[in-house]
């Protein structure tokens, strides 16, 4: 994702460990302005009320952090947003991980192999979809918050807030969970792959057309 060459490993290397901390952190914060249904607090059962807003405020949190690196360096590119929501989303889902290994007890193994295992289709794509649709809709602009309001982000953000939802809701397709997980992941990649098409059409117009073509197009 990083054909324009202009993101260093050493940045990737600092969105995923500091962008990951502090999307925890900011998470912990959004989590006070929630409330929970009574059945999850006296039975541990979601509902969908209760997912649906775990997914909106994990969303929301890491989405500020990319909007902070975005903004801080100006990035405009589509396949730029892709590469930072990975790395964010990556380093969430790591600390997210450590601490449910550090409360496992004697089931440590076990939770980090199946957390490795379904990673590929977790918070990774998740905050990938939102990153690179925040930069699809802002393009060559400055940041503006009245930008998250537009439909084409909003669907990218919605269904990225509905994938987390149905993850962690756990209904079970045909009677199991982990056709549930594959078809999550699926749905998941799919969207990651029309972002990344969009991104690789507009580098190839701004390669055609020079570095200072007007990239408020690419989105066809």
């Amino acid at each position: 994702m990083n054909s324009y060459r202009n993101i260093s490993f050493y940045e990737v290397l600092k969105v995923f460990f500091l962008g990951g901390a502090l999307s925890i952190f900011i998470t912990v914060f959004l989590y006070q302005f929630v409330s929970f249904s009574a059945q999850n607090q006296a039975y541990g059962v979601m509902t969908w009320s209760d997912t649906i807003s775990i997914g909106l405020v994990e969303e929301l949190g890491k989405l500020f952090i990319v909007i902070y690196f975005v903004r801080r360096k100006k990035y405009q590119y589509i396949l730029n947003g892709i590469l930072i929501g990975a790395a964010v989303g990556s380093g969430f889902a790591a600390f997210e991980t450590a601490g449910y290994i550090y409360a496992s007890g004697n089931q440590l193994l076990n939770v980090a192999l199946v957390r490795a295992a379904i990673a590929i289709g977790g918070h990774v794509v998740w905050t990938t979809i939102s990153a690179g649709a925040l930069v699809m809709v802002k393009k060559s602009q400055k940041f503006s918050y009245r930008q998250l309001l537009t439909p084409n982000f909003l669907v990218f953000f919605g269904l990225a807030v509905i994938l987390h939802a149905v993850w962690d809701k756990g209904i079970n397709l045909m009677g199991s969970l982990i056709i549930t997980f594959i078809t999550l992941i699926t749905i998941a990649w799919i969207i990651v792959f029309v972002l990344i098409n969009a991104g690789l059409k507009q580098a190839s117009r701004i390669k055609r057309s020079g570095p200072s073509a007007n990239s408020s197009q690419y989105y066809n």
